[in-house]
């Protein structure tokens, strides 16, 4: 017997969701050898049925605002000014 592994996070997430989805296991039953938490299958659940399979693609968390901060030769001189 093989086992096929996942390849990528998608698939992992559907693996863990899919008896979910089809009414098989409850998220109590599942939550017993999941790893992750209940509220991470709910979303998973929620974006599943949202968007489909592309939903459960990981979305970056890198900040939208403020990805390079100003230098701090920049902020003395504004501290000087202002004196």
């Amino acid at each position: 017997m093989t086992i096929k592994m996942n390849t990528n996070i998608q698939q992992e997430r559907y693996s863990w969701i899919k008896p979910i989805l089809e009414k098989r296991l409850t998220y109590e039953e599942v939550l017993k050898t999941c790893p992750h938490s209940r509220r991470s299958l709910e979303r998973w659940v929620y974006k599943y049925k949202k968007d489909g399979f592309d939903g459960l693609k990981p979305k970056s968390t890198e900040p939208k605002t403020q990805k390079k901060e100003t230098e701090i030769k920049i902020k003395e001189r504004i501290v000087e000014l202002r004196k």
